[in-house]
């Protein structure tokens, strides 16, 4: 197996059996669990528009020596899952604390 096929392997079922456990009790979560989450999801759905986009161009239009097909079909998923996580990981955490804070509400019976 290449490395491409592997991270494309991981790219269709490894994110999204991720995505399904991590958000499984989301709203119980932390701030930060949350967000990476949302950046994640978020990431992995560009990746998959990129991927789809490189998967509709013409045999024709291929070359032997095309690395941007390759790179959007196998690698977009996993790379743009890892940086919508980065991204979210970088936000501001005081605006998410405070969000986190006021979203406590008592709980009736």
């Amino acid at each position: 197996m290449t490395p491409g096929l592997i991270a494309m392997l991981i790219g269709v079922f490894g994110v999204p059996g991720a995505l399904l456990w991590g958000g499984h009790r989301l709203r119980r979560r932390s701030a930060r669990w949350r967000a990476v989450f949302w950046g994640t999801l978020i990431g992995y759905a560009v990746g998959v528009c990129a991927a789809l986009v490189a998967s509709m161009v013409p045999v024709e239009a291929w070359s032997a020596e095309d690395r941007v097909r390759g790179l959007l079909g196998y690698w977009s998923l996993v790379i743009c899952s890892i940086i919508g996580a980065l991204i979210a990981l970088g936000a501001d955490w005081s605006t998410l604390k405070r969000q986190e804070n006021t979203r406590k509400l008592p709980r009736n019976g």
